[in-house]
């Protein structure tokens, strides 16, 4: 209904073009020739301040029932009183894009028998409009007219609205990126880490990443991990870490090459800053200028043995006295259970310790939510490592992956950490956000 009013105020205001009704579509074989934009209505378009115009195309489409027809249309900006009544029916400040900043290549359409759609080609002249006020609201508003055809009017208008951005070069990767490299295989391992830009490339430039420590130690304190720095003889970057664009390539891999036979097992970061782009005009992402790459050195899991659990060797802040004991993730039956504290309250998160026969620093579990569902399944587990029961370092996080149904079992990937005679599992939180868990059965290996 909004639509129908604001075209007839654009009847009213002298807008010419030939309408017709066709309820959306439904009737468009009822017509011999019909043309419309493909895309109609409030058009956002993106584009970027490269220091050069950019050419942006609309399909204006040939349908009815005779698609072999010839059929021409016109390309027509708005007037500023058709625009006007659009923005009072509608609600909209928009003001109509100047013209220095824009040019219809082709205001007439002209279709063969053979066309069942044309291009309108459309010329923004970015850098122009970037330096227009943005407390403004611009838009180019085009119609379709001028045709001895049928014109859909309900898709024969269009209003593009321009937002010009500085374009920027970013990692496809943020943050925390988790890489497991085990000792089977190739004692080299290739890694990559996309460099990428929002738009098609034109340009031949460069791009430069650097490794930033700092990161690391920021990491390391925030997240109370001590994940350490991957020695620099154990890895090379491409290019000594400047990636090279050339048009038509909008994204470029970085490669890491990591070699194992310099590492001991263990969790290492290589953080990279992007620092540099010689293409003028581009900016680095502040966002997405950073990556803490992870490198997991593991045994391979064919490597690692068996605990054998007995019940003495666990323990838990947080037993649930009316039911569900310890030994019950040891009697190999899925319909018994652990389940940590409901009815009495325990400070802090709930946790089951495992204290092993020996020394480790490598290890992997394996643990089945209990039979009847996955409502207190954990949705997020902490492993910790310890020597003395008392200092904890932290191994890994779980928090994606886990399962969220009854009888459904887990088994974790390889992990490492310091080496370690205790290890806690606390579970932050359950699959419906509660602090307690419950566990059927559990089982591990270390090396």
């Amino acid at each position: 209904m909004k639509n129908r009013l604001i075209i007839s105020l654009l009847f009213a205001l002298g807008l010419s073009f030939t309408a017709w009704e066709d309820k959306k579509g439904e009737f468009l074989s009822e017509y011999s020739t019909v043309l419309y934009f493909k895309n109609s209505g409030e058009v956002p378009l993106t584009l970027y301040k490269t220091g050069e115009d950019t050419e942006y195309q609309q399909v204006v489409n040939k349908a009815g029932s005779d698609l072999g027809s010839i059929a021409e249309v016109g390309i027509e900006v708005w007037s500023d009183e058709a625009l006007t009544a659009y923005n009072t029916q509608s609600g909209t400040r928009y003001v109509k894009l100047p013209a220095n900043c824009y040019q219809i290549l082709d205001d007439r359409l002209n279709f063969d028998a053979k066309d069942q759609y044309k291009m309108v080609n459309i010329v923004f002249r970015t850098d122009l409009i970037y330096d227009l006020s943005a407390d403004v609201d611009y838009v180019l508003p085009i119609s379709l007219a001028g045709s001895k055809d049928s014109i859909n009017a309900e898709k024969n208008s269009m209003l593009l609205i321009p937002s010009v951005m500085i374009p920027s070069i970013y990692f496809d990767q943020t943050g925390f990126v988790s890489n497991i490299f085990t000792d089977e295989g190739e004692e080299q391992a290739r890694f990559t880490l996309p460099v990428t830009m929002p738009m098609v490339n034109k340009w031949t430039f460069d791009c430069t990443v650097e490794v930033d420590p700092s990161l690391l130690d920021e990491y390391n304190t925030g997240n109370e991990t001590d994940h350490a720095l991957l020695p620099e003889n154990a890895y090379t970057l491409s290019g000594d870490g400047i990636v090279p664009f050339t048009p038509e390539y909008s994204l470029k891999d970085m490669e890491i090459n990591v070699d194992r036979t310099k590492l001991v097992y263990g969790n290492y970061v290589l953080p990279l800053r992007l620092t540099g782009c010689t293409q003028q005009g581009f900016v680095i992402d502040a966002e997405k200028n950073t990556c803490l790459y992870g490198i997991s050195y593991v045994p391979d899991k064919s490597k690692l043995k068996d605990v054998a659990l007995t019940v003495n060797m666990l323990s838990s802040n947080a037993v649930e006295p009316s039911e569900g004991s310890l030994a019950n993730l040891l009697d190999g039956d899925v319909e018994t259970y652990f389940h940590s504290a409901w009815s009495v309250a325990v400070e802090g998160y709930h946790y089951v310790e495992v204290a092993l026969p020996a020394e480790s620093s490598a290890l992997s579990f394996t643990y089945t939510t209990r039979s009847s569902n996955g409502n207190a399944a954990p949705a997020e587990i902490i492993i910790e490592g310890s020597m003395d029961g008392v200092s904890f370092s932290k191994i890994g996080t779980l928090d994606s992956g886990l399962p969220t149904g009854g009888k459904e079992t887990y088994e974790s990937q390889v992990m490492v950490g310091k080496p370690f005679k205790i290890v806690r599992f606390t579970v932050t939180k359950n699959a419906t956000g509660a602090n307690y868990f419950v566990w059927s059965e559990f089982s591990m290996k270390v090396f």
